[in-house]
């Protein structure tokens, strides 16, 4: 069984900052196809014309519709991933500035 579509409904500041998103050249698709993802779900539309029309799976559609819904506009942004952790930390950098500082060994000009 396929679950209720969750309503979304826009304040006009978002629904003005995510027409702008849109419009704008130098967004990201990712965050392109959020943002009409978005906007076609406040104005009614199912989540599968949207899903055909963006060009994603409809559990994509649902899922932004949820977060959307969920935490607005902030909800749109990627959450935060665990990376590798660094090798070098912050003492290694201050060690090797140090050794910088000295002069060469005895027998090198550099």
């Amino acid at each position: 069984m396929i679950p209720e579509a969750r309503e979304v409904r826009l304040s006009r500041k978002d629904r003005t900052v995510l027409e702008a998103c849109c419009r704008s050249p130098v967004t990201l698709q990712r965050d392109l196809k959020r943002a009409r993802i978005v906007l076609l779900a406040a104005d009614g539309r199912s989540t599968r014309s949207i899903a055909k029309e963006v060009g994603v799976q409809p559990r994509i559609v649902s899922l932004w519709r949820h977060r959307y819904a969920d935490r607005g506009l902030e909800g749109l942004q990627d959450k935060p991933r665990p990376g590798k952790q660094p090798i070098y930390t912050k003492t290694t950098d201050r060690r090797i500035l140090k050794l910088l500082d000295k002069p060469p060994p005895q027998g090198f000009a550099r």
